[in-house]
């Protein structure tokens, strides 16, 4: 496709990916829903600076990236992560579901159903007018559904785990549907995307009394960007645990939508960021409370040093009639120079009464009182800035349940700031 010299380079990248895409449709039977998001795509307007919701999040890399879309391919070994030995690991390369290194799917746990879907997944969006979650769905090479039956337990956790190999963009979807009283840990792993780009769409229905952990391990190269949009649902006493770490990726920009339906339903995310090369790590979360007596509890910790960005915008909706609603948000920043820096818009609406609801932000640096103390019992100065540092981020994962994962995200936290403060 030619390029008009009047086009700026984010309109240049919109017709280049449209092409990207429009030639991976022509390949493949696709959906109404892909070729309406198609259509929405070609017509919408790229984000830029001047957008509220895009100012502080950098995409001009983005647009420059020589892009192919979701190429079938073969990797001769997965990149290497700790992970539970005992987990269902369900593997996708270039977005196409891979079986010799996935899991047998006849042989799961009774109770647990696992498919690739040929029907539509209502994708998840926090935002109506997101460009990107249309190009997502437009190029969608693969979907999953994972089920658990009524008051099954599923003790081995499920990995999902998204393998891109160089320059490759591509795009999957998952749904996941516990019924009453079931509960499941789900693992999803995004690895070793090298300037290419991974587009990840979940929704969660979690049914009466389900639990539902769900951690989110951002583990790609440095130059690779990555998008996500995931939504739960929950219904009466379900309760949603979700853990985020975000350490990698040249752009990474991950939504969540929680809607709490069900009364005493309970939310819980914390998500860990450690940002300290020039990278934007950016965080979105919507909450909306829509029944009584329901709580949501949310932590945010960035720490963020060298010319690295962090953005955070997380809103809580109470709606009429949602009285004592429990809805708490927080968001500390830990900045390590003088050039790194961290956006907050922490915002709450409410239309309910008798309810508690708080959101705060801190920001600030290393607390120097904290160094001395350490210094004064003979520890060296950078070993100080990095137990200080190293204890803040890690504190917002401490409870993370699945021990193979928390000791890696421990391990990772301590490895990245060692690297720059050592």
């Amino acid at each position: 496709m030619t390029h008009s010299p009047m086009l700026n380079p984010a309109q240049q990248a919109q017709q280049r990916l449209q092409a990207l895409v429009a030639d991976w449709q022509a390949q493949h039977s696709i959906t109404d829903e892909r070729v309406e998001a198609m259509n929405r795509f070609a017509e919408a307007s790229m984000p830029t600076p001047r957008d509220e919701d895009w100012k502080y999040t950098r995409l001009a890399g983005f647009w420059k990236l020589p892009l192919t879309w979701a190429t079938p391919t073969e990797i001769p070994a997965l990149p290497e992560v700790h992970l539970p030995e005992n987990a269902i690991k369900l593997v996708w390369v270039n977005g196409h579901f891979n079986v010799h290194l996935s899991s047998d799917l006849t042989d799961l746990p009774d109770g647990l159903t696992v498919a690739l879907s040929a029907q539509p997944i209502q994708m998840p969006s926090y935002s109506a007018s997101d460009a990107f979650a249309d190009l997502a769905l437009a190029g969608l090479s693969s979907q999953v559904e994972v089920k658990v039956a009524r008051n099954q337990c599923i003790e081995q956790p499920i990995v999902l785990h998204y393998v891109g190999t160089q320059g490759v963009a591509h795009s999957v979807a998952l749904s996941v549907s516990l019924a009453q009283s079931a509960e499941l840990s789900l693992i999803e792993v995004l690895s070793d995307v090298t300037e290419g780009a991974v587009f990840a769409h979940s929704q969660f229905l979690i049914g009466d009394n389900a639990q539902l952990t769900h951690l989110l391990w951002n583990n790609l190269a440095d130059s690779a960007y990555s998008f996500g949009w995931r939504s739960a649902e929950l219904h009466r006493d379900a309760r949603f645990i979700q853990r985020s770490l975000m350490t990698s990726g040249v752009l990474s920009r991950q939504h969540f939508s929680v809607n709490v339906l069900g009364e005493n339903a309970e939310s819980n995310m914390a998500t860990g960021v450690v940002a300290l090369a020039k990278q934007t790590m950016d965080v979105r979360t919507h909450t909306r409370h829509a029944c009584l007596n329901a709580r949501s509890e949310q932590l945010h910790r960035f720490t963020v040093g060298g010319d690295a960005n962090g953005v955070f915008h997380g809103d809580i909706f109470v709606e009429k009639g949602a009285d004592k609603t429990d809805a708490n948000m927080a968001t500390n920043n830990l900045l390590l120079s003088p050039t790194a820096q961290v956006n907050s818009k922490p915002q709450l609406e409410i239309y309910a009464d008798d309810v508690r609801c708080t959101h705060g932000v801190t920001s600030g640096s290393l607390d120097e009182g904290q160094i001395f103390y350490l210094r004064a019992r003979g520890i060296p100065e950078a070993t100080a800035r990095l137990m200080i540092s190293a204890a803040f981020a890690q504190a917002a994962l401490s409870d993370v349940s699945v021990a193979e994962v928390a000791d890696a995200w421990q391990s990772i936290i301590q490895q990245k700031l060692s690297e720059a403060l050592v």
